[in-house]
């Protein structure tokens, strides 16, 4: 089942396709990433039809530093998916998140049922912000089998949401609606929306008033700035923003803390890395780079993203040295 906003975006952007035998581990705007524990999360597609104002990772039509997005062949990432999964210790949760809004990839359905029948996981959740969800959409991820939609919410107003969203389609009313039906059909919703002191303080609120109503959960987020994110208010700490949570907690008898023992997230055993700080590898081009002077080489069954290049083709060869690892999302520069 296509969706509707999957061919307006596509037309904008330089899109490239991921499939065998590209690598799916080692970006963090496509693939699977490993954090060390019994959740991985999976991303299908990173491009998005909206710019948050907020945005951590420079995302939509309003984008300055984005040149590339990424699309994931529905077969080869449920393989990759089943190969990983069958590495952990633990029953794996999977969270298909990204860089923009995953549900857009025009096979969400079919992923979503392919890593349904991994008998190995015991949850799958997906993440958005709602404007691409539609009826028949979340009938059909119910039938697939999944469990919970992480809505990210950030207002109840409809003229503050349009303003962060940064689009002006951007339909409180209609999410609502949605969210009426996914609970209809047997999905879970968490709320998770992103609190920017001094911009949605009473937004917060009058979220967490409704989900409390619904009967939801939370997973309010903290406005966090990044270098490339988009700069909006000002981020506050983390005890300030405990304090937050505790205050509506208090005045709303509800709870907002939770803890990854509540999801079933436990430590589990990690891939790799396969590669070491400074070590010097070589690798050949196999995609454009996500932002801009960046080529992305495979090596060692992993993606690659190095930094400071441009105008290098697909195909060549290069020797870089690795300038970071963690959690298997690999830089490099050119050695």
């Amino acid at each position: 089942m296509k969706n509707k906003f999957f061919k307006t975006l596509v037309f904008f952007v330089r899109l490239e396709k991921v499939t065998e035998p590209i690598p799916l581990i080692g970006h963090i705007a496509f693939g699977i990433i490993d954090r060390g524990t019994n959740m991985l999360q999976v991303r299908p597609f990173s491009n998005c039809p909206m710019s948050c104002i907020f945005c951590s990772v420079d995302a939509g039509p309003k984008s300055r530093s984005r040149v590339t997005e990424y699309i994931v062949d529905a077969d080869y990432l449920i393989e990759w998916v089943n190969y990983v999964v069958q590495k952990k210790i633990h029953q794996v949760s999977i969270l298909i998140d990204g860089v923009g809004e995953p549900i857009l990839h025009p096979d969400i359905i079919k992923i979503v049922k392919g890593i349904r029948e991994n008998k190995k996981v015991f949850e799958i959740a997906v993440e958005t912000h709602g404007l691409p969800l539609t009826e028949r959409l979340v009938k059909g991820l119910a039938n697939a089998g999944l469990d919970r939609i992480n809505l990210s919410l950030d207002s109840l107003d409809e003229s503050k949401a349009k303003y962060l969203s940064g689009h002006q389609g951007y339909n409180v009313s209609n999410i609502l609606r949605i969210v009426d039906i996914a609970l209809n059909e047997g999905i879970k919703i968490m709320l998770t929306p992103v609190w920017i002191k001094g911009i949605n303080d009473e937004d917060i609120i009058n979220i967490v008033k409704y989900g409390k109503e619904k009967g939801l959960f939370f997973g309010i987020q903290k406005y966090v700035e990044h270098p490339r994110g988009r700069k909006i208010g000002k981020e506050v700490s983390w005890k300030e923003f405990s304090e937050f949570l505790s205050e509506i907690e208090k005045m709303l008898d509800v709870n907002l803390f939770l803890s990854p023992s509540q999801f079933k997230i436990y430590p589990d055993v990690r891939l790799g890395p396969v590669f070491e700080i400074g070590e010097k590898v070589i690798g050949e081009i196999v995609l454009d780079g996500w932002m801009k002077n960046e080529v992305i080489i495979s090596a060692r069954n992993r993606v690659i993203t190095v930094v400071g290049v441009n105008n290098i083709p697909k195909g060549v060869s290069m020797k870089v040295r690795i300038t970071r690892n963690k959690d298997e999302i690999y830089l490099a520069k050119i050695s």
